[in-house]
């Protein structure tokens, strides 16, 4: 009796085993297919904020966010990162080695490590730096169709945006470009229309009619 005893033992811990086996199976199945990672901090610390999430749920179009940085310091940004990478399936996130592919790095227009890109079709814009904040701002302005562009009138005396001294624009214009607006002077003096291009229009100080 003891034979059969141990051979019955035997089949029950393989079936435990095979069972055991599919479970696991079944589980990383379902966490590549449904990467979800849950806050359950009481401030929610590492959750994105409702505006991301909004946003990230309306999309109709892909959008890619890259992270140009030596593979060391890729560690840094997966916290932040990843959560954007979950957010929806139109959402993808890149990982550049700014070492090892320094020629795609200067084609893109990385400037320094630690540059982020988010493009949306032919849109790209930078963010500033790695924070909710700029990276949700990135994705806002590369939805938006078509450039935003800061224009500054002339002809009447206006400081000038490309005078750093005195009473110059110069500053001005550089913080506008920085923001991913692109500028030009308009003459107002020969045409009081405002440019249809002209998403913002600076009045800079006239000094005669």
């Amino acid at each position: 009796m003891a034979q059969p005893k141990r051979v019955q033992n035997f089949a029950q811990a393989a079936l435990y085993t095979v069972v055991v086996v599919c479970i696991l199976v079944a589980v990383n199945y379902l966490a590549n297919r449904y990467n979800k990672s849950f806050d359950t901090t009481s401030n929610k610390r590492y959750t994105l904020s409702d505006q991301t999430q909004k946003l990230a749920g309306e999309l109709t179009q892909d959008v890619t966010i890259s992270y140009w940085n030596r593979a060391t310091d890729f560690p840094q940004a997966h916290d932040l990162l990843d959560r954007y990478d979950n957010l929806s399936q139109r959402v993808k996130v890149v990982y550049q080695d700014i070492d090892k592919n320094r020629t795609a790095a200067v084609a893109a227009g990385v400037g320094a490590r630690g540059t982020i890109f988010v493009q949306a079709g032919n849109k790209k814009e930078e963010a500033k730096s790695l924070t909710e904040e700029e990276i949700t701002g990135a994705m806002v302005r590369a939805l938006k169709g078509g450039d935003r562009q800061v224009c500054f009138t002339s002809g009447y005396g206006d400081g000038d945006p490309s005078d750093s001294e005195g009473n110059g624009y110069a500053e001005v214009k550089a913080l506008v470009e920085k923001n991913n607006y692109k500028t030009q002077a308009v003459q107002m003096a020969t045409s009081p229309a405002v440019p249809k291009e002209c998403t913002v229009l600076v009045v800079g100080g006239p000094k005669r009619n």
